[in-house]
């Protein structure tokens, strides 16, 4: 029983000398960070933006900072809302211990109509104004063999195997071509949810010109994207972001 109470009064005494060394009006804050399924949101950002100073949840989505009384936070993921708190004077104490839900953001992207040329008309003239046509490639003759018209075979109640097998072939081209396109497309949502210019403003705080030049400059492959977790796509586009700096005497200026 002595050795417990001893180890009570340690703890308490431990406790009151880091109140003592905490800075007047500072706040500790520690909390969890789910999404709406209530399951944790790992390597989400928790930045403080009045000292631009911050830190990542772990794996759990568990958190911890320190923080002035009249400092604002900005808990952010990419796919998600951000979300911010802000005490001030209603603050009552110097300890909280927060579940902070996170929302899924949506991005509505405008849909592009890409032609090889201008219009129609456009496309006619160049056919027409095309000086080296290709020449018509020389008939093979196998000797011995028919080389006349030859008539294709009609659909008829007598012969309908030709019709019904050309319809299936045409048939399996078009949902062959439409699988493939809506693999195509299905593929660039993804992508697009996972890297875009919302979540990498705001990794790197540039905007308008820079962030456009960036993007350029720190082009990834889809592959990486695609198989990078959210994680690895911070870290490379902070590398990508070093390089890109180290270009110019001058740093681009975040926000």
């Amino acid at each position: 029983m002595r050795h417990f109470l001893l180890i009570i009064g340690f703890c308490s005494f431990a406790f009151w000398a880091t109140a003592q060394n905490s800075p007047e009006g500072s706040i500790k804050l520690s909390g969890n960070i789910i999404n709406d399924e209530d399951q944790p949101l790992s390597f989400a950002t928790v930045t403080n933006l009045t000292t631009e100073t911050g830190v990542i949840s772990n794996e759990e989505g568990f958190f911890y900072l320190t923080f002035q009384q009249n400092d604002t936070i900005r808990i952010s993921s990419v796919g998600f809302e951000p979300a911010f708190i802000y005490f001030g004077d209603t603050a009552q104490a110097n300890n909280y211990d927060l579940q902070i839900r996170m929302s899924e953001q949506t991005y509505e992207l405008e849909n592009v109509t890409v032609f090889a040329f201008k219009d129609v008309e456009s496309f006619k003239r160049a056919i027409l104004e095309m000086d080296d046509l290709p020449e018509e490639s020389p008939k093979v003759v196998v000797p011995g063999s028919y080389d006349g018209p030859r008539r294709e075979p009609k659909a008829s109640p007598l012969n309908p195997v030709s019709f019904i097998a050309s319809q299936f072939s045409r048939r399996a081209k078009y949902e062959r071509m439409a699988r493939e396109a809506k693999q195509d497309y299905d593929r660039r949502q993804r992508l697009s949810r996972k890297y875009n210019r919302e979540m990498v403003g705001e990794i790197t705080g540039l905007t308008d010109g820079s962030l456009d030049d960036f993007m350029i400059f720190c082009r990834f492959e889809d592959d990486f994207i695609e198989r990078s977790s959210q994680y690895d796509l911070v870290l490379a586009i902070n590398r990508c972001y070093t390089d890109f700096s180290e270009q110019d005497t001058t740093e681009p200026e975040r926000n």
